[in-house]
């Protein structure tokens, strides 16, 4: 074996190896046993030793290049299935990486070397989120100093502890993004992502209340700073000027002295309360201010005012803080705490809460809406956070994996809510599923949907979908009873399509079977009227006419029945060419030409000028010509008219054929093409209920169309439309299996 450069490769030495071993080998042991025999014929010992020597020799080099190529082979195997593997796992990583990047984030994995791994940073620019894994990790250049003093910490956490975390942070460009922070294996995982919503709205309004706890905190530093220096007269106008570099807060806020008068204020305080700046620089009481906001109609009204006002006031000289939300009248909420100070005064800091109660209100509204609205659906739902605890069910999805509230309202982990469910449903594969899609973030997280088939009996659809927070939905729908129906339903279709085959296979079978003796009876019926066997009597002429007029009728039925057995079995083939029309109706006029006169009917034919040829089975076109016309014969009064007219319309060629009896109620028309449907209406027609149900198969399987226009008393019409072309390139149409029980 050589490779394209005429080199050998190394495993295809081994076999030129052997095959020169056994070359050089073979003739001289051969040559040594032909020295081994002395003259006397006895073996030499010593040649004896030496030939079972290289005997086992060439026995060992043979056995190990048989060994080496078997090796050989396994190792190209291997090295197939490696590559094999190989290109399965790049396919998946492309596949993976795919994905990760469908969703705005930043994905990060530390392992045990401690060198970070972004796996996709796609978030925009705005964001301030680097694209670099060292700088990722470096909080502090793009977090603002709390959110990046929260993350590191929470870092540490996960680290030391495997404590999973979910934060909401603030980078120093002012957009708020979720990191999401979580173990697999020996690996660290850090995902950043953006939030919208409700979720934004809530970390704005955090972020703002803690800037106003930071004022308010440094606010109160400021005065008791203040206070301490008040005692020096020389710093007061220093002290004037701090406080009115506070003007700029948002927050209100009043000090009183140990006197319960106004110290210092703020233009915050000023327009909250609408009060003259002048008055309050009278340095009027606390009491006396209460008063006029009361008098104004700026306080919420009390019964008890007075107590109320000495109960607030109570405050001074007891060190405490006392915290209370005022309504007021304009609709607006105020958080006021008084803090009391060491040297007897009182601060006062009023925030306007109005908004964030208004947002909570909205929340919880809206929360208890949801439940409500949940608890309502009959299919059992349940939604997971993005740490895998429950945070939402309602009561079906309780009832159907039989679990009490105190079990759920607990926020289990998804891991405890399976457990409880396989109790009821013990397939591994299917919870681990479950389990998967609610706690990674690495894995695709797309929605699926399945059935759980459960030893009690109950069938569920299920379906879990991921919410755009990090959460997953998952549904749980009771279709027991409906996949009993499609069940029940389905095996009803088979027993009736089995049905089906059975009746035709009879009735093909019957036919057939009746076929052969109608023949033979027809047969010698008419070998009776010849005179080659004598002449018969008047009476006996009667009977084997009779005989042959029933035969006859007998098999055309048969010729009906195995003509609509053979369009059910889809066996029946067109013969599709060019034909004349007037051949085809000429055909049809001199098959009927006797019965026209048995029954005294005239028939007249009309032909649209232009209607030459249509592609179509003669044949068959003959057949349903033949059948309308024998109808509209069988059901007219003698010295009637029949009359057939052929024209065109549209892309179609129209056959109708029009009679002057009794016509066809209107309840009858839906039923008018059934099989073996038969009605005499008052005429001395008689029939099995075929023909029409042929014409109508044989004029759908040219694609055409069979219509009725009758009314009791008025005659009727029957328009068939063909189409004026077909389709020349097959040879032959092929019927196939009817969509219902054909025209009769």
């Amino acid at each position: 074996m050589r490779t394209s450069k005429g080199e050998t490769t190394p495993g295809s030495r081994w076999p030129m190896a052997l095959a020169r071993v056994l070359a050089f080998s073979v003739p001289a042991w051969l040559l040594c046993l032909d020295d081994a025999v002395a003259e006397d014929g006895f073996l030499n010992p010593t040649t004896l030793l030496k030939l079972g020597i290289d005997l086992g020799i060439i026995t060992f080099a043979v056995g190990m290049a048989i060994a080496c190529l078997r090796a050989i082979k396994r190792a190209r195997m291997r090295e197939a299935t490696a590559a094999a593997e190989a290109e399965r796992l790049a396919l998946s990583e492309n596949t993976l990486e795919t994905v990760l990047a469908a969703e705005p984030q930043a994905l990060l994995t530390l392992g045990e070397t401690a060198k970070p791994d972004l796996l996709v940073s796609n978030l925009p620019g705005n964001f301030g989120v680097p694209r670099d894994g060292s700088r990722l990790l470096a909080f502090e250049q793009w977090l603002d100093a709390a959110s990046a003093a929260d993350l590191e910490g929470a870092m540490k956490e996960l680290a030391e502890h495997g404590e999973p975390f979910n934060l909401m942070l603030r980078t120093k460009r002012g957009r708020y993004v979720e990191a999401d922070g979580r173990t697999a294996g020996h690996t660290l995982v850090l995902k950043v992502r953006d939030i919208g919503g409700q979720r934004l709205e809530l970390a704005e309004l955090a972020a703002k209340h803690k800037e106003l706890e930071e004022q308010v905190a440094a606010l109160r530093s400021l005065l008791d700073e203040a206070k301490k220096n008040q005692r020096d007269n020389a710093e007061d106008q220093a002290l004037d000027t701090h406080f009115r570099s506070f003007d700029r807060l948002a927050t209100a806020f009043a000090v009183f002295d140990s006197t319960q008068r106004l110290a210092h204020y703020n233009q915050a305080y000023v327009d909250l309360w609408q009060l003259d700046a002048t008055w309050l620089d009278t340095r009027p009481r606390d009491g006396e201010i209460l008063d006029r906001l009361r008098q104004a109609r700026r306080l919420e009204e009390r019964a008890e005012y007075r107590a109320w006002k000495t109960e607030w006031l109570s405050a001074y000289g007891t060190g405490k803080q006392v915290e209370d939300r005022w309504h007021l009248p304009d609709g607006s909420m105020l958080h006021v705490i008084a803090d009391a100070n060491s040297d007897g005064g009182v601060t006062y800091l009023y925030e306007n809460v109005t908004e964030h109660i208004a947002l909570e209100s909205r929340y919880n509204a809206l929360s208890q809406v949801q439940r409500e609205t949940l608890d309502t659906l009959r299919e059992g739902v349940a939604v997971f956070g993005s740490n895998g605890r429950l945070r939402l069910y309602n009561s079906a999805f309780a009832t159907i994996w039989c679990l009490t509230p105190n079990l759920l309202d607990a926020e289990p982990h998804v891991d405890e809510v399976t457990a409880w469910c396989s109790l009821l449903y013990n397939e591994p594969d299917a919870w681990e599923h479950t389990r998967a899609i609610v706690t990674s973030i690495v894995a695709e997280r797309r929605p699926y949907e399945g059935q759980f088939d459960r030893p009690d009996g109950m069938v569920l659809a299920y379906a879990a979908l991921p919410l755009p927070d990090g959460g997953t939905l998952l549904t749980y729908s009771d279709i027991t009873d409906s996949k009993r129906a499609e069940r029940a339903l389905i095996e009803k279709n088979e027993a009736l399509e089995t049905t089906d085959r059975l009746k035709s296979d009879f009735v093909s079978h019957v036919s057939y079977e009746l076929r052969t003796p109608l023949n033979s009876m027809l047969g010698f019926a008419q070998m009776l009227v010849e005179p080659a066997f004598g002449p018969l009597t008047d009476k006996q002429r009667e009977y084997v006419d009779d005989i042959l007029a029933s035969g006859t009728t007998l098999r055309a039925i048969v010729d009906d029945i195995l003509d609509l057995a053979t369009i059910d079995a889809g066996s029946l083939r067109l013969q599709l060419a060019p034909v004349r029309v007037s051949s085809i109706i000429e055909a049809a006029r001199h098959g009927l030409e006797e019965r026209l006169k048995q029954n005294d009917v005239e028939l007249e034919i009309e032909i649209e000028d232009g209607v030459d040829e249509v592609v179509a089975d003669a044949s068959r076109v003959t057949q349903i010509l033949y059948n309308l016309l024998s109808n509209a014969i069988g059901f007219s009064e003698p010295n009637s008219i029949a009359r057939l007219i052929c024209r065109r319309d549209g892309a179609m060629l129209a056959f109708s054929v029009e009679d002057e009896g009794p016509g066809i109620p209107e309840d009858f028309h839906d039923t008018v093409f059934d099989r073996f449907e038969s009605r005499t209406q008052g005429s001395r027609h008689r029939g099995a209920g075929l023909g029409l149900s042929i014409v109508k198969s044989l004029a759908e399987l040219h694609g055409g169309t069979v219509a009725l226009e009758s009314a009791a008393g008025q005659g009727s019409r029957f328009t068939v439309l063909l189409p004026l072309t077909q389709d020349m390139e097959t040879p032959d149409m092929e019927a196939g299996p009817m969509r219902a029980t054909s025209a009769g």
